[in-house]
């Protein structure tokens, strides 16, 4: 499993599809989004990471790590 899932929405003929990404790095959804299809018919990207390990870790606590 990938840390990030980025989900783009594009606009076609027959209303909005999801293209599904999986990636390690957030630098890799430039060049999958520049890829295609045509990054004018883009509605949105929503990026979530897939939690792995520490799901409770807090920002104070990942500060003693």
């Amino acid at each position: 499993m990938k840390r990030w899932i980025a989900v783009a929405t594009y606009w076609t003929e027959i209303g909005p599809v999801c293209v599904l990404h999986d990636i390690e790095e957030l630098d890799e959804l430039h060049d999958l989004i520049e890829r295609g299809p045509d990054w004018n018919t883009l509605v949105d990207i929503k990026v979530t990471l897939q939690r792995q390990i520490n799901p409770g870790l807090t920002v104070e606590a990942a500060n003693h790590l």
